[in-house]
């Protein structure tokens, strides 16, 4: 952020003792905090980040701090009070938005309701553990023959939600029974926990062992296919030792009946799947065992949903979560959380359920930017001061920040967006940078620590694409994107010398960190905000009437590449500033999708221009060419196929294996398996697994360390291969600083 932007303003409300010092950053205001002051500020930082379900404890006495701590986005704790009712809710927003905290918020207020309980599944790690047993796969693929291997895992993942989904009851009602807050019916349960606990781990027993599994037996699929003519045929594609070798030759005769034999395949191996897991019996045996405790409600929360690649997702939802929550006569009440863009309802009566966004636009855009812009700060003030009331004690915020308040609780919404784990992120960098040094944290403090952790966690996300282990077509698409935001900073660099009657209104260097495109294109933006270098700001009509969607840079990458953020004050003219026809970006998206975008027959690899696209959409994207293949549209980047082309696909790692290299690269000392996982947003079991595989192939090193616990370090081969030969996350776009 440009200093230009922030008018100059006056200490309010500042401790007597302090003075000036001058760094190489420039000058600061020095104060003389105590030793528990500091450190109460960077409790209150790690507080923020903390991943998922990193419980928010009082670490001397052990007790629960969510209910001290918890900050609802929304006035009268309305997310809360939503959250809470009897409805399946899906609550979506982008990582660090809070959406685990508001989990953990309504499992400590559930535990006061005696006719209500929840049972908690973090269906990210949840997945990552079927998928590495296996013996297991190898058990029960041999046990049916010809099941293909990608359905086996399916299964496995079936096996494993029912098993956590159980366990996660019991030890939910474990707390319930060590609770003093259930006190009224402590007794009753006492007396009969024995047996329920033991009810349940018959349930246990059953869908581990695979009663509810029994489709991993002998069953025959009937498939139906239809050829060209529209003629229909039944064969039985058994999954027993009759079935073929090679089953996929029967469906590849055309690309007609393959697609068709495909769907239907998908279908009725559901159809199977639902039947022999026998939902019903499962929702029946547990309602049964809740009754006794006179539980009338159990609400199952499910935790980063959107981390399923689309075909577990789907399968999920279809055979397990929709069944849930539609045959179990109010019983279960799904709460889902999910990012934007990323989710699937399948079954899951959309009118039926509660919806709660988190991001900045859908949580406080519904009336003007200006008030949109004041619900946001106030967001961040009362984050921040809950925070440091609590473990700062005796400390006001006044004596951390140099300046007017107000306008530092803007700058922190503006460098984070509001989203609390990045709030948490700032302040852990404004700490080391400043505090620690006994320096006031001023606007420009602030400035810098954003750009620190825009190139920190943000910038690293297309480096890191280049070493993926997907298709390269996958990592261009990759590419692409950065070619794209490259365009869009490029063109708001260029607008800060632009000349026109608006911009001559403004003194000094004007906004350009801000730019509007049709609500019908902005999910071409969707990756890119995903990923946090966009936000999407607000909605408006621009000057030609047209509904469009207004998005705000990064505020740390506009500090990188000196991009002054947000809009100017004073003129009425400026009340629809982001909405001027120069900060119009269409026409960059239709040249970048003319440029990028491919378009190709997956049959008979025909390419076809971008400008045919709508016709072939008339058509169901059948090729012209072939009459029979489906045209797939992909983005490929041109700029970048050769660094992509150039990487050996013998160093291709999947992404969390590749975030723990690069999290054990940018910390340069030993970790532990929790302090990676807090990092990556994922579970320390499964930092464990990957860490185990990259130690085998020599990418990592596992150790103790003085007291006994295993750290994880770098090697020097993987520092060499993966970060020592120049990492090209940077923008393309000119001098950086002008």
């Amino acid at each position: 952020m440009s200093n230009q932007q922030l008018p100059a303003c006056k200490l309010r409300n500042a401790p007597s003792v302090s003075h000036t010092a001058a760094t190489n950053q420039g000058t600061y205001r020095m104060t003389n905090l105590s030793k528990d002051a500091l450190k109460g500020f960077n409790d209150a930082a790690q507080s923020l980040r903390l991943y998922r379900r990193a419980d928010l404890t009082d670490p001397d006495k052990g007790n629960s701090l969510i209910e001290a701590l918890y900050v609802d986005p929304l006035p009268e704790q309305q997310i809360f009070v939503t959250m809470l009712r009897p409805n399946t809710t899906f609550l979506i927003g982008r990582k660090g938005t809070g959406k685990s905290t508001i989990f953990q918020r309504l499992q400590y207020e559930l535990r006061k309701v005696k006719h209500q309980t929840s049972a908690y599944i973090d269906i990210k790690t949840l997945y990552e553990s079927s998928q590495v047993d296996a013996a297991l796969t190898e058990r029960a693929q041999a046990a049916v023959g010809a099941m293909p291997r990608e359905y086996i895992h399916r299964v496995l993942l079936h096996r494993e939600f029912l098993r956590q989904f159980v366990l996660a009851i019991k030890d939910e009602l474990s707390k319930r029974v060590k609770s003093t807050m259930w006190s009224r019916v402590r007794e009753k349960v006492t007396r009969s926990h024995s047996e329920l606990f033991e009810a349940l781990d018959e349930l246990l027993d059953d869908a581990s062992e695979g009663r509810f599994i029994s489709v991993l037996g002998i069953k025959n699929l009937k498939q139906k296919t239809s050829s060209t003519s529209a003629q229909k045929k039944e064969m039985i594609d058994g999954l027993d030792v009759a079935a073929s070798a090679s089953p996929e030759l029967r469906a590849k005769a055309t690309n007609n009946q393959s697609q068709s034999t495909n769907i239907t395949n998908e279908t009725e191996f559901g159809d199977v799947l639902m039947h022999s897991l026998d939902v019903n019996e499962l929702i029946s045996r547990l309602k049964s065992l809740l009754e006794r405790l006179g539980i009338r409600n159990l609400y199952l929360l499910i935790d980063d949903f959107s981390e399923l690649p689309f075909d577990a997702m789907k399968t999920v939802v279809d055979v397990l979560l929709a069944p849930l929550n539609n045959w179990s006569d109010e019983f279960v009440k799904l709460k889902i959380a999910a990012y934007p863009g990323r989710v699937y309802y399948g079954e899951i009566d959309k009118t039926k359920i509660d919806e709660i966004h988190l991001d900045l636009y859908r949580l406080y855009g519904l009336a003007d930017v200006t008030k949109m812009e004041e619900s946001a700060i106030d967001f961040t003030e009362r984050l921040v001061r809950g925070r440091l009331s609590h473990f700062a004690r005796g400390t006001l915020p006044e004596e951390y920040f140099d300046g007017e308040l107000q306008e530092i609780w803007r700058t922190l919404f503006f460098a984070t967006m509001g989203n609390p784990r990045n709030l948490g992120y700032l302040m852990h960098f404004l700490y080391e940078s400043h505090l620690i040094y006994k320096q006031r944290l001023s606007r420009r403090a602030i400035s810098e620590a954003a750009r620190k952790y825009y190139e920190e966690k943000v910038e690293s996300y297309f480096y890191i694409g280049k070493f993926l282990h997907e298709s390269f077509n996958e990592r261009s698409s990759i590419y692409s994107l950065k070619e794209l935001l490259e365009s869009i900073v490029k063109r708001a660099r260029e607008l800060r010398s632009h000349d026109s009657s608006v911009i001559r209104q403004i003194k000094g260097r004007p906004p350009t960190s801000h730019f509007h495109v049709p609500v019908t294109q902005e999910a071409l933006l969707s990756s890119l905000e995903l990923n946090f270098f966009l936000t999407k700001y607000f909605e408006m009509s621009d000057r030609d009437g047209r509904k469009v969607a207004v998005f705000a840079l990064n505020f740390g990458l506009c500090d990188k590449y000196t991009i002054s953020f947000g809009r100017p004050a004073g003129e009425r003219e400026f009340r629809l500033y982001f909405v001027e026809r120069i900060f119009d970006f269409t026409a960059l998206l239709v040249a970048y999708l003319a440029k990028n975008q491919e378009i190709q027959c997956e049959s008979c690899r025909t390419k076809f221009p971008i400008e045919q696209l709508e016709a072939l959409r008339l058509y169901g994207m059948r090729c012209p060419k072939c009459g029979q293949g489906v045209c797939t549209v992909t983005n490929l980047s041109k700029k970048y196929a050769g660094t992509i082309a150039a990487v050996d696909e013998a160093l291709l790692l999947p992404r969390m294996e590749l975030g723990i290299l690069q999290t054990l690269a940018q910390e340069g000392e030993p970790m532990r398996a929790g302090a990676i996982a807090s990092e990556l947003d994922c579970s320390y079991q499964m930092i464990g697994k990957r860490g185990k595989i990259l130690a085998n192939r020599g990418l990592l090193a596992r150790d103790e360390n003085d007291d006994g616990i295993r750290v994880f370090s770098i090697s020097e081969e993987a520092k060499s291969v993966y970060f020592s030969a120049g990492d090209d996350s940077e923008l393309d776009v000119g001098t950086k600083r002008s």
